[in-house]
């Protein structure tokens, strides 16, 4: 598989060498995680040349293998690797680029702002700006979903958590999108520059404004890593990580939901007649739907499941790959929501996704609008179906058509 020019490290075995673009490759045809499950028939640990940001990096192929990588933190560290060449290195992303001890410092101070009671206290205002949006468009007959509602949605109710202004939504869409989906490295970096220049702004603004600020950035000035108080960097880091985390995740989830649903009517019916079946058609979706793949640092020289990885190596653990194995999934690419999976898209361990809870209920919200308000959704004959594969798995455009509830 290796090119004559490629420069492999000796330590690497040569069956484990594939030497492909992994974004391209994810293009082929018109369905990203088909083209994935390729991937399933190579070893469980494969070495990119050009998989983290241009840089070399082991991509793990298998639920299993990504499971554990996941779970034990002392192998695969958290920590930003050598590589991650689009962050400036003078601070971290937190809590997700630290370990322990501190990373659980970190996180306790965001916590208690997402656990479920405190999600359930926001509902109202996802509520009400999904009605909103679907306000817009739903007597229309059609809509480009992306752009319309789900580019927005999550987008607009984390700025709003920030204190950030609603009325800058188009100037931060158009930063994580060139963050997220730069054609180079130094375009991703240009904009996170910008992004950071911003927030750092935006934090001395709130903390002005004392017991006015949001809560959610209240808890954060008051942030406490053991006996001292943040420092700057520290507080940056966890208000861009904020800024970014679960933007376009989320984004991309509901786009991969909507498509479904728009070519199985079925579903669409089960779900109208039987609400109560949203939950678990949730977790099904996002099994089904992993659209990010976390990276992770090799700790220490070792030998991983026969295969000799060195420290700092990157490693990255699809979520698309783990959702969709046929060791761990029977007809994986079947979407049953009986199937009641125990997936790991969210991630796992001290690790797992902060915002989970926020996610499902974004989606859950979202479901239930559309479905009670249109019926017979659909793609329309020649409506465009657009879907990006760097970085994240997620789509672009979606248009969509229905009848009138």
């Amino acid at each position: 598989m290796p090119t004559s020019t490629l420069q492999v490290p000796d330590h690497v075995p040569r069956e484990c060498v594939w030497d492909h673009d992994l974004s391209a490759f994810l293009q082929q045809g018109d369905d990203p995680y088909l083209a994935a499950a390729h991937l399933h028939e190579l070893p469980g640990a494969i070495w990119v040349p050009t998989a983290a940001h241009g840089q070399p990096a082991w991509v793990l192929t298998r639920h299993a293998l990504i499971e554990e990588a996941f779970a034990d933190w002392t192998a695969f560290s958290s920590k930003r690797g050598a590589n991650a060449a689009v962050m400036d290195s003078s601070w971290l992303l937190l809590p997700v680029e630290a370990d322990r001890p501190e990373h659980q410092q970190y996180r306790q101070i965001l916590h208690p702002l997402f656990t479920p009671a405190a999600i359930k206290r926001r509902v109202s205002a996802v509520q009400d700006l999904c009605d909103s949006l679907i306000d817009g468009f739903v007597e229309r007959g059609r809509c480009e979903f992306v752009s319309e509602f789900a580019g927005i949605l999550p987008n607009a109710i984390v700025i709003s958590l920030l204190g950030l202004p609603s009325e800058s939504l188009p100037q931060f869409l158009a930063w994580e999108e060139e963050m997220v989906h730069g054609a180079t490295p130094e375009a991703c970096f240009a904009a996170g520059a910008a992004v950071i220049e911003y927030l750092k702004a935006h934090i001395a603004d709130q903390r002005e404004k004392g017991v006015e600020a949001t809560d959610v950035m209240q808890a954060i000035l008051a942030g406490r890593a053991g006996e001292r108080p943040l420092t700057e960097a520290e507080i940056l880091g966890i208000v861009y990580l904020l800024f970014v985390a679960g933007l376009d995740t989320v984004t991309s989830t509901l786009g991969w939901i909507m498509r479904h649903l728009a070519n199985d009517a079925a579903m669409q019916e089960r779900l109208r007649d039987n609400p109560a079946d949203i939950p678990a058609a949730i977790e099904e979706f996002t099994r089904a739907f992993g659209v990010s793949a976390p990276s992770r640092t090799v700790a220490n020289d070792m030998v991983f499941h026969g295969i000799p990885m060195k420290a700092g190596e990157a490693v990255l653990l699809p979520t698309f790959l783990a959702g969709r194995d046929p060791t761990a999934w029977p007809n994986p690419h079947l979407i049953d929501i009986d199937r009641r999976p125990r997936h790991i898209t969210f991630g796992m361990g001290p690790h797992v996704c902060l915002g989970v809870h926020l996610a499902k209920r974004e989606m859950k919200i979202m479901l239930e609008a559309f479905l009670g308000r249109m019926r017979n959704i659909r793609q329309p004959a020649g409506g465009r179906y657009e879907y990006h594969t760097t970085n994240t798995i997620g789509v672009d455009r979606l248009d969509l058509e229905w009848d009138p509830a």
